[in-house]
């Protein structure tokens, strides 16, 4: 049982209900037919022995001009009746079955008194005439009953097989029926693999518990697509980047390891390993949290003092900022706050000013401003250096792009910074502008909307 399929369940478990309703309904119609038939003729009974009785009391003198004619009367067959007197002598009789006895006992004057013999029912009645107590029996057999019951039970069988085959052949159309939808699903979803998650199941628009199954169904496809995107995204983009730095880091070995060398040699090639290792670490970082999930609503709830985060910013990049003899300039026009997240908030700070400083000339600034503009919360961040073209500030976000490769790898980068801040951006429902001029400069400005509230 346990491994037929759920329609066949139900089909059988259907067949098994629909029998048993229709024996206990057939059963109780039996029973209650049979009452009901035995209660009419015991009621025939009582008005013939009523009717008999006052015809004796009319003929008390005579008893032998009784002529017990009711079954002709009645048109009741077959009816037998006697008369018997306090002696239990038969006064007066039809044929009579020798099977029902004469019996004085248990029987109450006036009243009628019905008892049941093998194939017969006694209706008796004692009452007094003449100062003499006399019993009248009338009977009749179960003809009447068994012809009536037969004709039921006949009836039951025939039509009980009927109703059994319309009941199953209803019951399977309706199982089948419902469960069609499903299996519509069921094949889609077979047909859904690592390739096709775009695919989508169809449903019928009826709003009913099937189509709800089929949209929480689309919805989880939805999720699992957008997982599965980012995962194959995450290894296309991982193996894209790291796939130089690791092949430099074996070239390095490779030439170290080919003959006997110097002290220094061994320190530069160590010290060149780890640069790749360290660019490799950040890459995985930055791709890690390009791929994990966007949950602004709560993730973003802190109070950031936007000057203080500024600050810190800049002087967590002033060591690298030396290097290239790189002055990092703050001008803090305007104090505000926002509502937000202050790690994330910070590195996309630090990823503009990582940039800034990467592509500024030596010997120069970067300049970090806050301000209020045109009512709203500005984060300006200004350098003087190569510049960007038009043609790549179109391209400035795009994952693993680089303006300048040679100048980027040098510093360690990976294409990633302006894509973490761009996602920050949004995070914190702000907007990003860029100016840049070749050979001049470039200026990001990160625009928060105002509360109008304060």
């Amino acid at each position: 049982m346990n491994k037929l399929s759920i329609k066949r369940k139900l089909l059988i478990y259907n067949i098994l209900i629909q029998t048993i309703i229709l024996v206990v309904l057939s059963l109780s119609i039996y029973k209650t037919l049979h009452i009901s038939t035995l209660d009419k003729i015991e009621t025939s009974l009582k008005v013939i022995i009523l009717d008999i009785v006052d015809d004796i009391s009319e003929h008390q003198d005579n008893l032998s001009e009784i002529d017990f004619d009711e079954e002709k009367e009645y048109k009741f067959k077959p009816l037998y009746v006697r008369l018997i007197d306090k002696n239990l002598k038969i006064v007066k009789s039809t044929t009579f079955p020798d099977e029902i006895p004469i019996n004085h006992k248990n029987i109450k004057l006036e009243i009628i008194d019905f008892q049941e013999y093998e194939n017969f029912i006694v209706g008796e009645i004692k009452f007094s005439m003449l100062n003499n107590p006399y019993i009248l029996q009338v009977a009749t057999n179960y003809k009447i009953l068994n012809e009536t019951m037969q004709n039921l039970f006949y009836i039951l069988i025939f039509i009980i097989p009927i109703i059994l085959i319309f009941s199953i052949t209803g019951g399977y159309f309706l199982i089948y029926k419902s469960f069609n939808p499903i299996e519509e699903i069921l094949e889609n979803l077979r047909e859904i693999n690592s390739t096709t998650l775009s695919k989508r199941l169809l449903y019928s628009k009826r709003e009913d518990e099937i189509d709800m199954l089929a949209k929480e169904i689309n919805s989880l496809l939805e999720r699992l697509e957008i997982s599965f995107d980012k995962i194959n995204q995450f290894s296309s983009d991982a193996s894209h980047e790291l796939k130089t730095p690791l092949t430099i880091i074996r070239g390095e070995i490779e030439i170290a390891l080919r003959k006997d060398r110097e002290k220094e040699e061994y320190k530069t090639t160590l010290q060149s390993c780890l640069d790749e290792v360290l660019i490799i670490q950040q890459t995985i970082d930055d791709l890690l949290f390009l791929a994990k999930e966007e949950s602004s609503e709560k993730s973003i709830h802190e109070t950031i003092y936007v000057d203080e985060l500024t600050l810190e910013a800049a002087k967590e990049l002033k060591p690298f900022a030396k290097i290239k003899n790189i002055e990092i300039k703050i001008q803090i026009n305007d104090i505000f706050q926002i509502e937000g997240h202050n790690k994330l908030l910070k590195i996309g700070i630090k990823n503009i000013l990582k940039n800034a400083i990467i592509y500024s000339h030596e010997a120069s600034s970067v300049t970090v401003k806050n301000s209020i503009e045109n009512d709203n919360f500005v984060i300006t961040i200004e350098d003087k250096g190569i510049g960007i073209s038009k043609e790549d500030q179109t391209k400035i976000f795009e994952k693993f792009y680089r303006t300048d490769k040679s100048r980027n790898k040098e510093s360690g980068g990976t294409g990633l910074g302006m894509s973490i801040v761009e996602k920050i951006a949004k995070l914190h429902g702000a907007k990003i502008e860029l100016e840049s001029q070749e050979k001049v400069g470039t200026t990001v400005k990160l625009i928060f909307k105002r509360d109008i509230n304060e």
